[in-house]
């Protein structure tokens, strides 16, 4: 089991856990109904058309400055659209998007539960403590590289050819249902410690009994498997520049073996996309405008001489993520912290 450090003004954490994360793409915007407290719908307010949403949302690691596991794609994530153009996953205005939502969430609930403002020095030595690590996930890098590129090929695909975004929306909601519902049916993942590879499950079933109503009731009750992690520290050395980066590393380099619970991502995701799907059969939300992500270079749509390995190497995950700029998120949060004012005018 994971074992709890002592917290001291600090959220509880596990010296065991890998706390790995990434982000998925949502199709509306934050719904500000969610955030009760004044303080906490100001600051949600500046981020509520920010479609780049952390999964799992790890405030705990950021607010207490210690590591957490960035999910990597192994390879730059694309998608041709037709003959002429391909889609692309631009990396750091993806990761600067998501770690923008990530880090005004932590200062919500550092509010929330604290009383007091994150610590900069606490979230810098996070990210420095973050970007520099690797861990070995490949299922769920092929994954949510599957999820980018669903939104890629619907949505993006929809957009630029002037098609209906609804359906188009529909269908990336389905795509990733059907990728969570059949990991979570199958109950496997691979899993890959010091070159070695091995299918375990993501749950065990245990048949339970409990008396309801003066009857015996008998139910199944999943429990979530922890699975290791193979982690890679790069803080000595720097990210490797290797096109054969994993049998690289695995040849080269020192690697630590950690846990995290896997189940959590596809469940998490799943429940997000059947809300979403709930919602557009309803019609009662607005999408967000996926232009956004195309103003922001979030997205790029490269012509096909731009979509050699060589001009896709550019957009390589696998590197020390230097251009993350932590402080001008810090920067725009202190900024728009409530004031008596602001307060008021909602």
């Amino acid at each position: 089991m994971f074992k709890s450090s002592k917290p001291i003004n600090k959220f509880k954490t596990y010296k065991s856990d890998a706390a790995p994360f990434f982000f998925f793409i949502d199709i509306f915007p934050l719904d500000l109904e969610n955030f009760n407290a004044s303080y906490s719908s100001v600051l949600a307010k500046q981020v509520k058309n920010n479609p780049i949403m952390p999964l799992s949302m790890r405030i705990d690691r950021v607010f207490n400055g210690e590591s957490s596991i960035i999910i990597r794609p192994n390879f730059p994530v694309s998608f041709p659209l037709n003959e002429s153009i391909t889609a692309l996953i631009n990396p750091i205005p993806f990761l600067q998007s998501g770690i923008e939502n990530l880090l005004y969430f932590a200062e919500i609930r550092s509010q929330e539960q604290f009383f007091r403002s994150l610590k900069h020095k606490n979230v810098n030595q996070w990210w420095d403590n973050t970007r520099l690590l690797y861990g070995n996930m490949q299922q769920l890098e092929d994954d949510f590289s599957a999820f980018l590129k669903a939104y890629l090929y619907t949505i993006i695909n929809a957009k630029i050819n002037e098609e209906d975004i609804i359906g188009a929306a529909m269908e990336y909601c389905e795509i990733i249902n059907d990728i969570c519902k059949e990991k979570m049916l199958t109950n496997k993942i691979m899993v890959e410690i010091r070159r070695n590879r091995e299918s375990v499950n993501l749950y065990q079933k245990k048949k339970v009994k409990h008396r309801e109503k003066f009857k015996v009731v008998k139910k199944t009750e999943y429990h979530p498997e922890i699975i290791d992690i193979e982690v890679y520290n790069f803080h000595e050395t720097n990210f490797p520049k290797q096109e054969d980066f994993k049998d690289f590393i695995s040849k080269n380099y020192d690697s630590a073996v950690i846990k995290y619970i896997p189940l959590l991502f596809y469940d998490d995701l799943q429940e997000c996309v059947l809300q979403n799907m709930r919602i557009l059969k309803t019609n009662e939300m607005e999408l967000l405008n996926p232009s956004i992500l195309l103003e922001n270079n979030v997205i790029l749509l490269l012509d096909s001489e731009e979509t050699g390995s060589i001009h896709l190497s550019k957009y390589n995950w696998l590197n020390n993520l230097g251009e993350v700029d932590i402080e001008i998120i810090l920067n725009s949060i202190t900024q728009s912290l409530p004031t008596k004012d602001n307060i008021n005018e909602m």
